[in-house]
């Protein structure tokens, strides 16, 4: 979720800031033979290098794991906690943001799959009433068109109600559709593109108009328990990050500010377009399921892949719930950035899932500073 001067749950080049100790770790978690260890060393070098470069930035801690036919390796740089200076791992819990959408995508064409729904539905059929009023017309806006950020919906974090600094409040989903449908449409149903976490908490409460169950339920029993995501949780109104094994999440809006310890946050204010928990090992499962065809048919993954011109630095073409990034060496990821105060992410992989790489930073960051990931995937992603 993209929450300009306030908070951000996704952002197309996360900005982090913090302090940045002078260590870096690398860790293999899986023994690898000689061979191709020997090709792996050289990606570890590189991509310690790209983790330390990212940490002069000013960033307090860095995570990053990757997976290539089955082999997984794991990375950790500076520090999980700024009073302590505890290191970080490679196993621990964060808030994954905007890469929830990618989770809330999967159930649509799940149910797309199904012939439950019709991704050229209009979300008036589903939900009548909802998207209508204030230059709105829910009859002519497709679940689809939201799905790939199309449809018009206003962003919900530029309404005048919007506040998101406080981390006790609670937000419902009804009310987070209320805010962003409370300005006006940023452009006619496919006449554009822009970034709109209204139409993913809007998707939210489609999954539980067409199954019954929440999108939280859905999302658990659909793609957490088949795949044994064990450490994957929808925290709801939760403010806590379940377990101890999980680095603290800092916040500096701008060099002026203190660092603020953001850790505790009640992440309902992201609902079904920002507010998982995870891991690394999690996410690389979930991008190679997906990406490897595990978790939608034939038909509904291409669709996903299906993408439209976005206009913006870093996306090559945003799909459904998934976005093409592009490298300088011509290589494309496929994936989805998040960030939510006190944390950003980046999650995807190749096409085919055999190739995926997460990677997570303990601190949400400025405006204007150079995107923390890019080096770091083209290190690991590397011809």
């Amino acid at each position: 979720m993209k929450i300009r001067s306030q908070i951000t749950f996704v952002s197309l080049a996360l900005l982090i800031t913090g302090s940045s100790p002078p260590y870096v770790k690398a860790e293999p978690t899986q023994n690898v033979s000689s061979s191709l260890q020997t090709s792996t060393q050289r990606d570890h070098n590189s991509v310690k290098k790209a983790m330390h470069d990212t940490l002069q930035l000013g960033f307090p801690g860095i995570l990053a794991k990757t997976s290539e036919d089955e082999k997984t390796w794991g990375y950790a740089a500076g520090v999980a906690n700024l009073s302590t200076k505890k290191p970080m791992e490679t196993d621990f819990r964060f808030r994954i943001g905007s890469v929830t959408k990618t989770f809330t995508a999967t159930v649509v064409l799940q149910l797309a799959g199904e012939n439950r729904l019709n991704l050229d539905d209009s979300i008036e059929k589903w939900l009548p009433g909802a998207i209508q009023g204030n230059g709105y017309n829910g009859k002519q806006i497709t679940i689809r068109q939201i799905l790939n950020h199309t449809s018009g919906i206003a962003e919900y974090s530029r309404s005048k109600d919007a506040d998101f600094m406080d981390p006790k409040k609670s937000y419902t989903a009804e009310e987070l559709v209320k805010m962003g449908t409370s300005l006006p449409p940023d452009f006619a149903p496919g006449k554009g593109w822009y970034y709109s976490n209204t139409g993913y908490v809007l998707l939210g409460i489609l999954i539980e108009k067409v199954t019954g169950n929440s999108y939280a339920e859905e999302i658990e029993n659909r793609i957490i328990e088949p795949l044994e995501l064990s450490d994957t949780f929808l925290p709801g109104n939760s403010s806590v990050i379940p377990g101890t094994k999980h680095a603290r999440g800092y916040s500096q809006p701008d060099e002026a500010s203190e660092i603020k310890d953001v850790t505790y946050y009640n992440p309902s204010a992201g609902s079904s377009a920002g507010d998982m928990i995870s891991t690394a090992d999690d996410l690389n499962k979930f991008f190679s399921s997906l990406l490897g065809g595990k978790l939608l048919k034939e038909q509904q993954l291409k669709q996903m892949l299906t993408t439209v011109p976005t206009g913006k630095a870093g996306i090559d073409g945003y799909g459904l719930g998934i976005f093409e990034t592009k490298l300088p060496n011509g290589v494309s990821i496929w994936g989805h950035t998040g960030g939510i105060l006190g944390f950003s992410t980046i999650a995807g992989g190749t096409l085919g899932g055999k190739h995926t790489m997460v990677v997570s930073l303990n601190s949400l960051g400025r405006d204007n500073s150079p995107n923390p990931f890019t080096n770091i995937l083209l290190a690991e992603f590397s011809k």
